[in-house]
């Protein structure tokens, strides 16, 4: 047929089918990344959350620290690049704890810093053979805003 016959149709009904059937895949990921499972980010890497440290009296006001397991950034064996894994911060913040913040924390931080890993490393603690990459954002107006560092 031709451009909008029924094959232009079944697009559009399957289109709009995958368009109604994600938002829920999305809202059930959003729900068990917090129990451990992996997050959906651009890259496509496999993210999923270390622990959540919280901070009072920062330059910055409070702040909170989530990390999250990467193993993907490694510099020696990874495949995923500052400039993709900064993306993956920013949707993380956005679509994950952002809308999680009250059962992350009592009061909304004045920052709410990203940290990739590709490895567990104690908070606090420098380790030279670890690749952590680092984002921070303010939440601004249901947003999270870039507030680098």
């Amino acid at each position: 047929m031709g451009p909008r016959g029924l094959t232009g149709v079944a697009a559009a009904a399957a289109t709009l089918a995958l368009s109604l059937t994600v938002p829920a895949s999305l809202a059930a990921a959003q729900e068990d990344w917090f129990d451990g499972a992996p997050l959906q980010v651009p890259s496509g890497q496999t993210v999923t959350l270390l622990e959540v440290n919280q901070q009072d009296g920062t330059q910055v006001g409070s702040a909170i620290h989530v990390r999250f397991l990467a193993p993907e950034i490694s510099r020696n064996t990874g495949r995923i690049e500052f400039s993709q894994a900064e993306e993956d911060m920013a949707v993380i913040c956005q679509d994950y704890v952002l809308p999680h913040l009250s059962k992350i924390t009592q009061t909304e931080p004045e920052q709410i810093v990203i940290v990739l890993a590709d490895r567990w490393v104690e908070f606090g603690v420098s380790d030279m053979d670890a690749t952590q990459f680092f984002e921070a954002f303010r939440p601004e107006d249901g947003a999270c805003v870039w507030d680098g560092f």
